[in-house]
């Protein structure tokens, strides 16, 4: 019984190392807000949200820049 203790302990602490490297990873790539604009324009066109559709792409751009750091005001 201990030794699977010890496998389930070490198993958990190996999980959270990736992903505390992965979330270390992301915060060093910092964009500026003119990359993080065309980085989100080119996502949402490539998602296919209509241009007509203003309010939908008016989220899906805050939903996009908040993901690189930044907020958009009203």
């Amino acid at each position: 019984m201990p030794r699977l203790f010890v496998i389930a302990l070490a198993a958990s602490l190996a999980g959270s190392l990736v992903f505390a490297d992965a979330a270390f990873a992301q915060a060093k790539k910092k964009v500026t807000y003119e990359q993080a604009w065309k980085l989100c324009t080119a996502e949402i066109n490539a998602a296919g949200v209509p241009r007509n559709r203003e309010v939908q792409r008016q989220a899906a751009g805050a939903a996009c820049m908040k993901k690189y750091g930044f907020r958009l005001k009203k």
